[in-house]
């Protein structure tokens, strides 16, 4: 039954891209389907375009040095470069569009070690492979004759990587517009390995989570009336009022959890530990802020914290350093 699905998903799609639905997906085809999708801003990453950089502070608990021998995790204060973003490639895509949104932060380590996250505001992935990733920015593509989506491929990808449907039956009721950057919890998505002084490795996911709970997400109508560069605004005016701080908990994975697929959510009951605070100190406008050079590879890790085989965390890499390569030499020509 599943086979006659598929089959019938990659005729949909057209014999153009039958071919290659469930074909191994390079980074070079990943840039450049965001690239079609979008379009290029010279200078400008390819996904997750707009966004916001920031500054702050990182401080572990003695419970994280337990898990990993990282610098990161030892209790000294640790300064953070971060950015807010917009998932997708348009850079002026309005901020009370229903999206996902993410975190990134690079850490400079007491030791001079560099630590870089990439987190989301979604409990896990839509895909569980690159190729998915692929076929979904290929079947979401605007039709030049429509200005959207071809219904008809969105629902062939759809039936060609059926684990989509677990992440909108978890977001179904969600708005997806967020009332703050610093109102979401951030999560690490995929599946890192911590290892401590004796060599011992604990496979985790994280999250980072407010400190003050408020609410996360805005109505529909409550966001209607809003600024399109409102989250800015927000930030801004919550650095002002109150302090801005993030508790970093990390989930310890039980005998049988998914460690190689994002798509899959861990479910039951999990051991849990705070393992520190992120606390914002200043948000950054000007055009040469420290975040817009970084690339915030999510595999530039500090010795005790290892990547897992997840595919889709192990494509990031190289397509994070073409997007990078591509708006260093724009930037550069610009000049």
């Amino acid at each position: 039954m599943k086979k006659s699905i598929v089959c019938l998903a990659l005729a949909t799609l057209g014999a153009g891209q039958a071919a290659d639905v469930h074909a191994q997906a390079t980074p070079d085809q990943i840039v450049s389907a965001l690239e079609n999708k979008f379009g290029v801003y010279p200078g400008e990453r390819r996904n997750h375009t707009k966004g916001i950089c920031f500054s702050g502070e990182f401080k572990a608990t003695p419970e994280a040095a337990e898990l990993s021998r990282s610098p990161l995790f030892q209790g000294e204060p640790v300064t953070v470069v971060g950015r807010f973003s917009q998932a997708g490639g348009n850079l002026h895509i309005a901020d009370n569009t229903p999206n996902a949104h993410g975190m990134a932060l690079r850490f400079t380590l007491p030791d001079g070690q560099l630590h870089q996250m990439a987190m989301l505001d979604i409990p896990f992935f839509d895909v569980a492979t690159p190729e998915g990733f692929l076929q979904k920015q290929l079947a979401t593509t605007p039709d030049p004759a429509t200005g959207k989506p071809d219904p008809a491929k969105v629902q062939a990808f759809k039936n060609a990587f059926p684990e989509t449907r677990r992440l909108g039956q978890a977001l179904a009721g969600q708005s997806r517009i967020p009332a703050g950057y610093h109102r979401l919890t951030y999560n690490s998505i995929h599946t890192f390995m911590l290892e401590n002084t004796e060599g011992q490795a604990t496979p985790v996911r994280w999250s980072f989570v407010p400190a003050e709970d408020q609410p996360a997400y805005l109505s529909v109508e409550q966001a209607a009336s809003l600024d399109d560069n409102y989250l800015l605004q927000a930030l801004e005016t919550g650095l002002k009022d109150s302090d801005i701080r993030w508790h970093m908990n990390i989930t310890l994975a039980n005998d049988g959890d998914p460690l190689t697929d994002p798509s899959q959510p861990w479910n039951g009951t999990h051991k849990v530990i705070e393992a520190g605070t992120l606390q914002l100190q200043a948000v950054h406008t000007d055009a040469d802020a420290a975040c817009r050079s970084i690339n915030f590879d999510p595999l530039r890790l500090s010795d005790g914290v290892k990547a897992s085989d997840d595919p889709v965390l192990q494509a990031r890499s190289p397509a994070y350093a073409i997007s990078f390569g591509k708006r260093s030499q724009e930037a550069s020509q610009k000049e």
